[in-house]
């Protein structure tokens, strides 16, 4: 039973992970170069607004997830390692622990860039492009501001994701991840 909820847990947790960052290399490289397409500024708006929302409903599941399985799998880590940690050792005595730390730290800052950019400069730049989309010139460069903006935290936050998955691979590979510090 304990191999079947580690193994399920996994998949959970690698599962919440392509939902949080595929919809990232999607907005990335699909949506953005192929929106600047569609040249009705209040059609634009309209999928613009359709597709980062269900962006962020994607996301935030995924968030969900990888939470819930990450905290599953870091509550069990010694009982799964079970023979390959010494009784005597601290978590923080393996690398394993070690990296984990600075994954969560990573994790944590990720977390505030993109909550940053979900809650204050996406629905900004969102709205400020509506209201040149709606005929509002003065918008323009609000827009080209924002724009600046949410492409520097996007890459920041994808940037981030990239390097906590990194951590992670780190972390299953227990000759790796098991050697005392």
């Amino acid at each position: 039973m304990d191999t079947f909820l580690h193994v399920g847990a996994l998949w959970v947790h690698i599962l919440g992970i392509a939902l949080f960052v595929g919809p990232q290399f999607f907005l990335a490289f699909a949506w953005i170069p192929t929106s600047k397409l569609i040249e009705d500024l209040p059609t634009r708006a309209r999928a613009m607004r359709k597709i980062t929302t269900r962006f962020g409903y994607l996301g935030g599941v995924g968030i969900v997830l990888i939470v819930i399985a990450g905290s599953y799998l870091i509550a069990t880590w010694r009982d799964w390692h079970g023979e390959d940690i010494a009784l005597d050792a601290g978590f923080l005595d393996y690398r394993f622990g070690l990296i984990f730390v600075v994954k969560m730290s990573i994790f944590a800052v990720m977390l505030l860039i993109v909550g940053m950019h979900m809650v204050v400069v996406g629905p900004a730049q969102v709205e400020a492009f509506e209201e040149l989309a709606n005929g509002d010139a003065s918008a323009n460069s609000r827009v080209l501001r924002l724009r600046r903006v949410s492409m520097a935290l996007s890459i920041t936050g994808l940037l981030l994701t990239l390097a906590i998955m990194a951590m992670g691979s780190m972390l299953s590979s227990t000759a790796f991840s098991l050697d005392l510090l």
